[in-house]
């Protein structure tokens, strides 16, 4: 098969490096921006690239939603094999990408969207053709696991451990997308598509970690607790719901083990409880490692197909928790709220449309899950 690569990033050169290892599988030329062209191998026509006879696989591996968005249409349209590692494309339209590749005889493939070199996707996939799927949860960002590792295990601040993550290349220049959960919140959309069979009916914001001060820290070490940015997952009854939150967990917790950068998950269903995955989440060799993973499954013919046929509805209800909120507002009025100690509150057991009322009253407060 001939393949071709747009984008030579991290990821991009891990993907060619892990290609001229399998045999059938040809990297014919990479897609590159203008101010890195270095022809003929490299080139500037993206769009010539992906509509090329000759090509059966496109790896896409830029930044951003564009160009890419518009180069995953025109590769489907052409009846190629997409395989794709970036989750800001995928999350808005995954939808578009089935519909496209249905009608026109390819494949989208997204394992590397989520989870790195974690094979969750492939797990969720496999797991939900049986049964319906009760749920899941997990960590799925390790510059904040490992912030918050930093915080607790070392005393950091939020700056300082940042400031190392970025040093040691965990974070990226710009950690907004890290730190305030939206990494994990187009995580959170692709898995529920997925896991569901559904086509998207959105997602509440995410609660990031920007907001946890040493103060929180000393709460968690009292308790005997460990923190952790979780996104947990829910459904029932032709219904779904998603909450993306730190979260102050028993030190026994699964979760509360996961050190340093590293992501872990939990899916549930009725006939097996629980299954647990671990691993690396990101980085250049596991994220390349998923995506030709899905490379193999497409030159055997056993990918595994996305089907997003049904319409489920987002309710808040369906997550009943526990939260902590830091806050020096009054937040008596809300239902089931008690004073813990000093500006800490317990609120619950609470849907997680709770977290609107709270901040209504408190824009700043900082709002976690207590397990």
């Amino acid at each position: 098969m001939q393949a071709v690569l747009l984008g030579y990033g991290t990821v991009g050169k891990g993907v060619e490096k892990l290609v001229n290892t399998v045999d059938g599988l040809d990297m014919k030329a990479v897609f590159v921006l203008p101010e890195f062209e270095d022809l003929p191998y490299f080139s500037n026509d993206g769009e010539g690239l992906v509509t090329d006879p000759d090509v059966d696989v496109v790896f896409e591996c830029l930044s951003g939603t564009e160009p890419s968005n518009t180069l995953i249409r025109k590769a489907l349209q052409a009846g190629k094999h997409v395989i794709t590692s970036n989750k800001a494309t995928v999350a808005p339209n995954l939808e578009d990408y089935v519909k496209l590749a249905e009608e026109n005889g390819g494949s989208i493939q997204i394992e590397a969207s989520v989870a790195g070199g974690i094979p969750f996707l492939d797990a969720v996939l496999k797991l939900q053709k049986l049964e319906d799927l009760n749920g899941f949860e997990g960590i799925f960002n390790g510059t904040s696991n490992y912030i918050l590792d930093q915080m607790q295990k070392e005393g950091q601040d939020l700056s300082t451990a940042l400031r190392d993550a970025q040093a040691m290349g965990y974070a990226e220049a710009d950690p907004t997308n890290d730190v305030e959960g939206m990494d994990v919140w187009y995580k959170t959309v692709i898995t529920n598509m997925l896991a569901y069979n559904t086509k998207n009916d959105g997602l509440r914001k995410p609660l990031g970690i920007s907001k946890l001060t040493p103060e929180d820290i000393a709460l968690a070490r009292g308790e005997n607790k460990v923190i952790r940015h979780i996104s947990r997952s829910v459904q029932k009854d032709g219904r779904y719901a998603s909450v993306i939150a730190p979260a102050f967990l028993d030190r026994d917790d699964y979760l509360a083990n996961v050190p340093s950068n590293y992501n872990a998950q939990l899916i549930y269903a009725d006939s097996f409880d629980k299954i647990g995955l671990f691993g690396q989440g990101a980085g250049q060799m596991a994220t390349a490692q998923a995506m030709l993973a899905n490379a193999l499954d497409t030159m055997e013919g056993i990918e595994r197909p996305i089907r997003l046929d049904k319409n489920l509805k987002q309710d808040d209800s369906l997550i009943q928790e526990t939260w902590l909120v830091r806050s020096e507002a009054d937040l008596s009025s809300i239902p089931t709220a008690r004073v813990k100690e000093g500006s800490y509150w317990l609120i619950g057991p609470a849907g997680a449309d709770v977290i609107d009322r709270i901040q209504e009253l408190d824009p700043q407060a900082m709002i976690a899950l207590w397990r």
